[in-house]
């Protein structure tokens, strides 16, 4: 596989199926659903190419709709509390190219270098054990996440550092303001 965007839709499509399977297997113990918002309450540090996605959702979107985003980011700019800019309503106004990050959220997984489990507070209350095949290993998803990004970069000779998402957003507006 020569492109490496290929291979992120590729672990996006494989995560996506992942979370489905565990949702299935753990309905009753598994709160995420639509209108859940818990897990948006922060301003995200992404990879540039993840950023590239959000921002051509961003832009996609009506006017009245990126006033009230870039609004929000650059509330976003002030706190450290601040929920993610793409945030209404408890909805997410570019669901469809969140990052990985919002994609893994809710799901059992095992946190790299320990053997420990990272679950939703409001997930798995009255499970004393979440089979094996439900837990997801960080390890090997944040290599390749890693490795798409610094191959995106170099291809782009752009930076593979993370990006605040509110900043991304505001840089943007600066961008499409310049003559």
């Amino acid at each position: 596989m020569n492109d490496p965007l290929e291979a992120y839709q590729q672990l996006i499509e494989k995560l996506d199926n992942f979370f489905s399977q565990a949702n299935s297997k753990y309905k009753a113990d598994m709160d995420c659903c639509s209108g859940c918002d818990d897990c948006c309450q922060r301003d995200l540090w992404l990879y540039p190419f993840e950023v590239a996605r959000l921002i051509e959702g961003f832009s996609e979107l009506a006017a009245d709709c990126q006033k009230r985003i870039t609004k929000r980011a650059q509330e976003a700019q002030l706190s450290t509390e601040a929920a993610c800019p793409f945030l209404e309503e408890g909805c997410c106004l570019v669901y469809n190219l969140r990052p990985i990050i919002c994609r893994t959220h809710g799901l059992a997984m095992l946190i790299p270098g320990t053997h420990e489990l990272s679950v939703c507070p409001r997930n798995f209350l009255k499970v004393e054990h979440i089979d094996g095949d439900c837990v997801l290993d960080l390890t090997p998803v944040n290599q390749i996440l890693a490795t798409v990004n610094d191959l995106v970069c170099r291809d782009a000779r752009a930076s593979n550092q993370r990006v605040r998402v509110s900043q991304a957003i505001l840089q943007t507006g600066q961008e499409e303001s310049r003559p």
